[in-house]
């Protein structure tokens, strides 16, 4: 599997996990010039922009652990980018899905990253 694939099944994966969570899924791999945004959903009214880190083990270190500042910037540049495109007035949030495959499955959730 190549990494766009992989990509493709975390992002399916952290997708699922969202709806079960009660999120509604807007928009998924959207492109903003140079930026792209995971996952946008709405939770409770509020706006999430969503990034999906998948390994498939810890073997090169956790997902967590590949989501440096100058990512974190890159979201909220592309979440500000989108705030403007669309007119949203609502609050928003930044969250971060981590998925690791094995040994065995996880996915850790991390809300309002900054």
């Amino acid at each position: 599997m190549n990494k766009k694939q992989k990509g493709n099944e975390g992002e399916a994966l952290a997708q699922t996990y969202l709806v079960n969570q009660g999120f509604e899924i807007l928009d998924t791999n959207v492109q903003l010039g140079q930026l792209e945004i995971d996952i946008i959903a709405r939770d409770q009214g509020v706006l999430v922009f969503v990034e999906v880190r998948l390994r498939n083990d810890a073997r090169y270190g956790y997902p967590e652990e590949g989501l440096s500042k100058t990512k974190i910037r890159a979201m909220q540049r592309a979440a500000a980018f989108y705030i403007q495109k669309t007119g949203w007035l609502g609050d928003i949030r930044i969250d971060f899905i981590a998925i690791l495959e094995k040994p065995d499955f996880s996915l850790e959730h991390f809300q309002d990253i900054c």
